[in-house]
């Protein structure tokens, strides 16, 4: 009876754990936020760089140093030898101020790496999307694929028919087999294709080894959007934020060099005690001629890498507004053409294969002409999944380029 009841709840919570996860697109972007691998090493980055700054903000930036001196003194009455001792220190002070140049790279490369934190967030979120959306059209492929087998069997038995009633020759029922054949293979490609589009996700999102439920329309809404604004507000745009971020953590690496070679002021104490018992205690400064700059070389090289990090980033934004101006057309033809195929191809397309089918039923008509309406049909149907599915597609992409959620423009369509 234990036992019994043991298995029980031990089938009703593998049950639960093998439940299927529903997933629409803002699912997958949440979850691809939380759990993608990408993500976990661009963290590991921005907490080191804390414990960067930690070790940047120290008072001293060199350690104190202590000298000692011993020797004896000779004197002409070799019975009359003594020692010397000499102790001192010396503690040396950047006239440069290299603490603060050290303290501001160490803040700058903190900085750069919170900016490519949130590159990588705006890159999951857009490839989880798109990676849905993938997955979302090869479902659409296999039900469109699925009805296409459907059409197919049915019209090899309309042929079988008119075989066997001696009005149609027995090719064109081999024609009708091979044409079934084709429609199975065709649903199998979409039924690999989901597969892959699946898998992928799975990895991306943290749900291995769970069955996923694609859920959601393919289709989504229109929301017509203007240049000008979107122009406005790209400012805050990631990749922007961090190709400045680079170029900060170069300017202040070039500070930095500047800084380490301009020279140290050494100042200290000095306690002498001779052999013949005198003691002297002295004051001492120690600065370098400034003749020669030992870190000039490096100073140059950090100077002109800030100054091609900054040229990196101007170059940036007059990319990006020129790739916003391509995504708004692209959203803008990715909806046209779909709209034209949904419009203008598969509603006759349909009606075409429905009169042509009715017909050959009632033994007019012949069999290419059936075949040709159904191949049609089944061109004009995936070529609309394939425009729907770009112009989700072209939304992401867009609202990547801008550094938005995606979410914003994934609104379900009215049916």
């Amino acid at each position: 009876m234990r036992a019994a009841f043991a298995l029980a709840i031990f089938t009703t919570a593998s049950a639960a754990v093998a439940a299927p996860i529903r997933m629409d697109l803002t699912d997958a972007m949440r979850r691809a936020e939380q759990a993608a691998p990408a993500l976990a090493v661009r963290r590991v980055a921005a907490r080191a760089s804390r414990d960067l700054a930690h070790a940047a903000d120290q008072k001293l930036s060199h350690p104190p140093r202590i000298e000692i001196e011993v020797g004896p003194r000779f004197r002409s009455d070799p019975s009359r030898v003594g020692v010397d001792a000499t102790l001192g220190a010396w503690q040396d002070f950047p006239l440069g101020g290299l603490g603060a140049s050290r303290r501001a790279w160490a803040s700058a490369v903190g900085s750069e790496a919170d900016a490519r934190l949130d590159v990588t967030k705006h890159d999951v979120r857009a490839e989880a999307a798109l990676t849905w959306i993938e997955a979302r059209l090869a479902r659409e492929l296999m039900r469109i694929r699925k009805q296409s087998h459907e059409h197919a069997l049915a019209i090899a038995k309309v042929v079988g028919l008119r075989v066997r009633a001696g009005s149609t020759p027995p090719s064109d029922e081999a024609t009708a087999k091979a044409l079934v054949g084709a429609a199975r293979a065709e649903v199998i490609d979409a039924e690999g294709r989901a597969f892959v589009a699946e898998t992928a996700l799975r990895h991306l999102t943290g749900t291995r080894g769970r069955e996923l439920v694609i859920s959601g329309p393919l289709e989504t809404s229109d929301r017509p959007l203007k240049l000008a604004p979107l122009l406005m507000h790209a400012g805050a745009q990631p990749d922007l934020r961090a190709a400045d971020a680079v170029a900060e953590r170069a300017e202040r690496a070039a500070d930095l060099a500047r800084s380490a070679g301009k020279p140290s002021l050494s100042i200290g104490p000095s306690v002498t005690r001779e052999a013949t018992g005198d003691w002297i205690v002295l004051g001492r400064a120690s600065f370098p001629l400034p003749l020669v700059n030992p870190g000039a070389l490096e100073s140059a090289r950090a100077q002109a890498e800030a100054r091609g990090q900054r040229a990196e980033a101007q170059h940036a934004r007059a990319t990006l507004a020129r790739e916003i101006e391509l995504g708004l057309h692209e959203r803008q033809h990715a909806r046209e053409l779909r709209d034209a195929l949904r419009g203008g191809v598969i509603g006759p397309a349909r009606e075409a294969l429905r009169q042509t089918l009715a017909q050959y039923e009632a033994g007019n008509g012949d069999t290419a002409t059936v075949l040709s309406a159904r191949r049609e049909l089944l061109l004009a149907e995936e070529r609309w999944a394939e425009a729907a599915a770009d112009v989700r597609r072209a939304d992401v992409r867009l609202m990547r380029l801008l550094g938005r959620d995606p979410a914003e423009l994934s609104e379900r369509a009215q049916p």
